[in-house]
C-alpha cells in the first residue's frame, strides 16, 4: 500500500456531534440521579449512606465519562480541522463549521497549535487531562526541591532581564515566548507585577480584557517539569532554578484553568495581551505578516514580537512546527531576523532544536504564517 491516507471529515464531524451529545445526556444523568435521591422520602443511617454514595461516588464517576466524552468529541473536531487545512492547497478551511464543536474563541490556535500533536503523538482522543504527575510531581517533592525557599526565587528586575528560558514540558510557547519579548524591552514591568507574599506565595499581576487581575500562586503548584531558568549546561532540568518564567507559568494556569490544557496551545497575541494587558492583534493566516521593514520598525520602538511556524511542518528542518519564536532583532548588514527559541539550550543532537536562528524574510514566508506585534513599553499595564 503506498500514498497518503487522511480522515473523512464529514465522518470526524458526525461522530464529534454524536459523541458530544452522548457526552451531555451523560451529564443530565448525573444531575438527575441525584436530584432524584434528595427527592424519595426516605430517613435513617442506611438512606444518609445511600444518598453519601450516591454523591460521592456514582454521580461524579458519571459526570467525570461525560467529560470524558466532551473531551473526546472535542478532540474530534479538531482533527477533523487539522485533517482539513492539511488537505487544503492553500491552508485555508472555514472555521465556523468547527466552532460549535471546539469553542468560537481562540479556535484557530486550537487547530494549528493542536496539529504538532497530532502528527507526533498516538490519536487518543478520550486520554485523561494533564495532571501535575505528568509533569514530574510537585517541584517541592523532588530531591533538589525538598529545601526550597520561595525567598530563593530571584525576581528581581536584574535577575529578570539577564535570566535564559528553558521552557519545559508544558505546550504553552505562545505564553513563554511572550514573557522572554517582554522582559527583554521592559523587565522592570514584570518585576513590579509579580511580587513574594509574606506567607510565601507571589501575587502575579495578569490582564484579561486590559483589565489587571491578581493571581495567587503557592510553591506546591509548581511542576517539576515547568518552565525554568536554562543555565546553558544542556543537562535538561538537573541544574536549572525556579524563576519568573516559573511563577508566570503556573500563574497562567490558574488564571485560565482549571487545568493544564487551558494553556497548551494559543496564538502568538495572546501571551503578549495577558502579559502587558494591550492588545497585539495577530495576523491572519497566510497574508498580513509583517514585511522586514516592520519587523524593523516595531522593534525599533521596544515592541516585543512573536511569530508561529507553519503548523503542518516547516521546510526548514532547524524550525519546529506550530511553535512560537520571540523575533529578537533584525541582522541590518544582512536582512535577516534573529529569532530565540524558547525551549532554550537543548544539546547537539540531530533531534535538537537551536536555541537561535536567522531567518531571512522569504524564509519567514515560507515557514511561519503568523505574527504578534505588541505595543510600546511604555504602554504596558495601562488602560486601552
Amino acid at each position: 500500500m503506498s500514498g497518503f491516507f487522511g480522515a473523512d471529515v464529514e465522518q470526524l464531524l458526525a461522530q464529534s456531534r454524536s459523541t458530544k451529545t452522548a457526552g451531555e445526556r451523560l451529564g443530565e444523568i448525573a444531575d438527575a440521579l441525584v436530584a432524584l435521591g434528595s427527592s424519595v422520602e426516605w430517613t435513617g443511617q442506611d438512606a444518609e449512606s445511600f444518598r453519601d454514595q450516591l454523591e460521592g461516588g456514582v454521580a461524579p464517576a458519571v459526570r467525570e465519562s461525560a467529560g470524558m466524552l466532551e473531551s473526546g468529541s472535542r478532540d474530534l473536531a479538531l482533527h477533523a480541522a487539522q485533517q482539513d487545512l492539511a488537505s487544503d492547497p492553500d491552508g485555508r478551511i472555514d472555521t465556523s463549521r468547527y466552532a460549535e464543536l471546539i469553542g468560537g474563541e481562540g479556535l484557530w490556535s486550537d487547530i494549528i497549535n493542536g496539529t504538532q500533536d497530532a502528527w507526533n503523538n498516538p490519536f487518543n482522543p478520550f486520554s485523561d487531562p494533564m495532571d501535575i504527575d505528568d509533569l514530574g510531581g510537585r517541584y517541592i517533592d523532588t530531591a533538589e526541591g525538598q529545601d526550597f525557599d520561595p525567598a530563593d526565587v530571584d525576581i528581581s528586575e536584574e535577575a529578570i532581564a539577564e535570566q535564559t528560558m528553558r521552557q519545559g514540558a508544558l505546550g504553552d510557547c505562545w505564553l513563554l515566548s511572550a514573557l522572554m519579548s517582554v522582559s527583554e524591552v521592559n523587565p522592570g514591568f514584570l518585576a513590579e507585577n509579580i511580587s513574594l507574599r509574606e506567607d510565601g506565595t507571589w501575587d502575579v499581576t495578569l490582564y484579561d480584557d486590559g483589565e489587571p487581575v491578581t493571581v495567587n500562586v503557592r510553591p506546591d503548584q509548581l511542576a517539576a517539569d515547568g518552565a525554568r531558568v536554562d543555565d546553558g549546561q544542556n543537562d535538561g532540568w538537573a541544574d536549572d532554578e525556579l524563576g519568573y518564567m516559573s511563577i508566570y507559568e503556573q500563574a497562567a494556569i490558574n488564571h485560565l484553568g482549571p487545568d493544564y490544557e487551558s494553556v497548551i496551545a494559543d496564538t502568538p497575541g495572546a501571551g503578549l495581551e495577558l502579559i502587558t494587558g494591550q492588545s497585539s492583534a495577530d495576523d491572519s493566516f497566510l497574508g498580513g505578516n509583517p514585511t522586514l521593514e516592520e519587523f524593523r520598525a516595531a522593534l525599533s520602538e521596544g515592541r516585543p514580537i512573536t511569530v508561529m511556524s507553519d503548523p503542518i511542518h516547516p521546510w526548514r528542518d532547524d524550525i519546529a512546527g506550530a511553535h512560537v519564536y520571540q523575533v529578537q532583532s533584525v541582522d541590518s548588514s544582512t536582512g535577516e531576523l534573529i529569532m530565540v527559541n524558547p525551549w532554550g539550550y537543548t544539546g547537539d543532537g540531530a533531534e535538537d532544536m537551536p536555541h537561535t536562528i536567522r531567518v531571512s524574510i522569504e524564509d519567514y514566508r515560507a515557514n511561519f504564517v503568523m505574527a504578534g506585534v505588541g505595543s510600546k513599553p511604555e504602554d504596558f499595564g495601562k488602560p486601552r
